[in-house]
């Protein structure tokens, strides 16, 4: 009977621990409201956010405020549903500013932190829009620096990437509906792997 009861709970420990770590350190995403391309997880820095929600949120490394502060959009693939990829170019290209006090654009490479390639372009950011004219703005990722003027984020060495749109001390629009916010569309311009 001992026996029984000691495999049974060992058992029952062993698949406990490995849906554990299938859980944090597998390809769950912290994206549970689809918006396009881009996804949110309406309960990020949430006090009600399951444990599930919280361990993929540390595991990624976001210090995650809570909506009201920070609204977080991340994005797998182009606006087509194809994944981001280090060998394509792409135009994220912004309509209108986001309604926040600032934001930023990040690029975080297959292994979920900044893609290591000394290039020094991880980001774009509401400074960089301001040297904008007017209110649209594009940027390219791409694995190859472009003509100087350029708003461009480095995706050299990052593998199948992710980007990862924050919005600082969003309008209270935003932050009471997220999925409603204009957000910047993901257009792949060419691929070198295509003929």
């Amino acid at each position: 009977m001992w026996i029984k009861t000691g495999l049974a709970a060992l058992s029952g420990l062993a698949c406990g621990s490995a849906l554990a770590v299938l859980l944090v350190f597998g390809p769950l995403e912290i994206g549970g409201t689809p918006a396009g391309p881009w996804n949110t997880n309406l309960l990020i820095g949430d006090a009600s956010a399951s444990p599930i929600v919280r361990a993929a949120i540390a595991r990624r490394g976001l210090l995650a405020l809570n909506r009201s502060e920070t609204v977080y959009f991340n994005a797998t693939s182009d606006g087509q549903g194809k994944a981001l990829r280090e060998n394509c170019s792409y135009r994220v290209h912004f309509e209108r500013q986001p309604d926040t006090r600032w934001w930023s654009l990040t690029l975080y490479a297959a292994d979920d932190y900044l893609a290591i390639n000394g290039d020094n372009a991880h980001s774009v950011t509401a400074e960089d829009a301001a040297a904008s004219t007017g209110n649209a703005m594009s940027v390219l990722i791409d694995a190859s620096r472009p003509d100087a003027g350029t708003h461009w984020i480095s995706s050299r060495h990052a593998g199948n990437f992710a980007l990862t749109l924050r919005l600082y001390q969003p309008g209270a629009a935003i932050s009471d509906n997220p999925v409603l916010a204009t957000l910047p569309v993901i257009e792949r311009l060419s691929c070198g792997d295509e003929a």
